[in-house]
């Protein structure tokens, strides 16, 4: 399936259905449950701080660029839950952080990931290839991180990790996508996006980026035609993979 002369100086990765084949709407539903629960647990209201979190993931999908995905995501969660001085915001940050460093991992208790993911990743890397997680960038760092172990795939591999700390935009919007070209220092022509999502993995090729789409768990919303991409199952991209070259010229710098 390589049969362009594309040279590529990074690729980038998608991760829920990608590299973690995981069920995005189990996954949500067991977060949900789990976060409620466990603020429960701190004394909060559960329901009060559930509505917080819907409108501030609402507002992190639309929200000026000079914000980060967190700094929206904690404006419009106090616009329902209400203001808090910053000590109660403080405190109310750090039991979000105990909560993904303890009972979020749990979400993944059980599930085996597909090996070949964490083999592309590694024949990438050993090919020299700058690697980049441009995931959905709505969860903390820590949360990223603790879907990629259940991937199977180290965080160390990536050079970037998109997370809500530092992304100021979401897919499928091309700010986020520029983004994350503007931190590698490249054009859209030098990279390949890995990803299983016609919209919002494939918006990227809008910015002249290359792409990829994994086909195991595949989400096609607009009835996409796939023989205009490259496609296939993890274990094709794995064939393709072995098939690719070394890195010529990899992106250096990157933030």
């Amino acid at each position: 399936m390589h049969n362009d002369n594309r040279v590529y100086r990074a690729i980038c990765f998608d991760l829920d259905g990608t590299l973690l084949p995981m069920d995005i709407d189990e996954f949500m539903s067991a977060y949900f449950k789990r976060i409620a629960a466990f603020m429960a647990a701190h004394g909060l209201d559960a329901e009060r701080f559930m509505a917080g979190l819907g409108q501030g993931t609402k507002r992190m999908a639309d929200h000026p660029l000079d914000q980060t995905n967190k700094q929206a995501f904690w404006e419009g969660f106090c616009a329902v839950y209400g203001e808090m001085d910053p000590a109660e915001q403080q405190r109310l940050e750090a039991l979000s952080d105990e909560f993904y460093d303890t009972d979020f991992q749990h979400i993944g208790d059980g599930f085996t990931g597909n090996p070949a993911a964490a083999r592309v990743v590694e024949k990438l890397a050993q090919k020299g290839y700058p690697l980049v997680l441009t995931t959905m960038p709505m969860f903390p760092r820590r949360a990223v991180e603790q879907r990629l172990a259940w991937a199977g795939v180290a965080p160390e591999a990536f050079e970037r990790i998109t997370s809500y700390e530092n992304s100021h935009s979401v897919k499928p919007k091309l700010d986020y996508y520029a983004e994350n070209l503007e931190a590698l220092g490249l054009s859209g022509e030098e990279v390949l996006m890995v990803g299983n999502n016609t919209v919002e993995d494939l918006s990227f090729m809008e910015l002249g980026a290359d792409a990829f789409l994994v086909t195991d768990h595949l989400l096609d919303p607009i009835g996409f035609d796939l023989d205009t991409v490259k496609h296939g199952s993890m274990d094709d991209f794995e064939a393709w993979v072995d098939a690719l070259p070394a890195c010529a010229n990899p992106a250096e710098g990157i933030r």
